[in-house]
């Protein structure tokens, strides 16, 4: 089962005209005013909406097209600055102005061989990182390369604790490399975009071939509590929600919420409105099996699919402890929490507490492994 389907926005490769690159420290406001980019240096800041986290990106200008790189969602994207600084277009033409000017703080430095000094090329290194690139790039607040060691943990690529006898480094294509006698941004644009576009096709690959065996494989406890230590070091919203993921898929609910409670605290209102109803739970925020069918209505607050109704009629099974309820083409995929109450596991009902409603259990629950015709 997929709980929460957080995949990575695919790389953005749509050509831009080259302009003059007059970025200025502040904050530049999307059309629509929903979107806002605030630069603190003129190569580093963070994307925002009025109700999200900060989303950490870089400014790429090695090549002959300025590139914002996403730390967290794993995109290097396009984007066109006009001459006097007052604009900045993307590759979906949505314009942001200037808004407010500031100040700029000094430019934090880039060590050779780091994530950053690589830019759009460590990005597209990513999915085919080493161990210790993967490590490296996340250590240095990449949020995709967090992802990239929790890939490599649940595919087996690495172990926790295992040393990397694979150089942890990041370099440019020669071209690449700004302040060089071989810089050539013309030349620099072609290898960025092939290697941006391999690395597209190589993510795509990977997600085609991982099947729900893959993805319900349980990571073992070192590796969880590997990344949940990782979680509130970097904050990356998408990040925690993937180890929030592992560790429901592991059945520890308690853990889950943990992680997605760091979601919460950076800003995210959908991770606070999972966890609240949890928390309030204590000592019951644990699993424990299901030995007979759900029955009459659950209620849950808000969510996809806000209620569930068991009855004589109602195609749902007990299997390993789990009630599979199928509604609407879909498997619903529940668990009793340890009040009674019963949790969503699945893509639809993930994270959501469905709570009994009085005066309803009117049914004979099916028995253990068959169900309702």
């Amino acid at each position: 089962m997929r709980l929460l389907n957080f995949l990575p926005t695919l790389f953005l490769l749509i050509a831009l005209p080259a302009g003059a690159d007059a970025l200025r420290c502040g904050e530049y406001r999307s059309t629509d005013g929903g979107m806002v980019l605030v630069f603190t240096t003129p190569s580093t800041g963070y994307r925002h909406t009025d109700i999200g986290e900060p989303e950490p990106l870089w400014v790429d200008r090695s090549a002959a097209r300025t590139r914002l790189v996403m730390l967290d969602d794993g995109v290097a994207e396009p984007i066109r600055i006009s001459a006097d600084g007052q604009r900045i277009e993307n590759d979906v033409v949505m314009t942001y102005t200037l808004r407010q000017s500031r100040a700029c703080a000094i430019e934090p430095s880039a060590m050779a061989g780091s994530c950053r000094a690589a830019g759009s090329h460590c990005i597209a290194q990513l999915p085919t990182a080493s161990p210790g690139q993967a490590q490296r790039a996340c250590n240095e607040g990449v949020g995709a390369g967090c992802s990239t060691v929790l890939r490599q943990l649940r595919d087996a690529v690495t172990a926790v604790g295992s040393d990397d006898i694979v150089p942890a480094r990041f370099e440019r294509p020669p071209v690449c490399r700004e302040y060089t006698p071989g810089h050539d941004p013309r030349a620099c644009e072609v290898l960025t975009d092939d290697a941006l576009a391999e690395a597209m096709q190589r993510v795509g690959e990977r997600l085609q071939q991982e099947d729900e065996d893959t993805l319900d494989s349980r990571l073992t406890a070192a590796a969880r509590d590997h990344l949940q230590q990782l979680c509130p070091q970097h904050r990356s919203g998408r990040f925690c929600v993937e180890v929030a993921e592992q560790q429901l898929i592991a059945l520890e609910p308690a853990l889950a919420v943990q992680a997605l409670q760091v979601v919460c605290d950076a800003g995210r209102v959908s991770a606070c409105e999972r966890t609240s109803p949890l928390r309030e739970l204590g000592a019951d925020l644990r699993l424990v099996p299901l030995l007979q069918a759900p029955c009459g209505r659950y209620q849950a607050d808000g969510g996809v699919i806000d209620m569930l109704d068991f009855g004589d009629g109602t195609r749902g099974r007990l299997h390993d402890g789990a009630i599979h309820l199928q509604q609407d083409g879909e498997t619903l995929v529940l668990r009793q929490l340890g009040n009674g109450d019963l949790l969503g596991m699945d893509a639809q009902t993930g994270y959501q507490r469905y709570q009994p409603v009085p005066g309803t259990a009117q049914c004979t629950p099916p028995r253990e492994g068959r169900g309702s015709p």
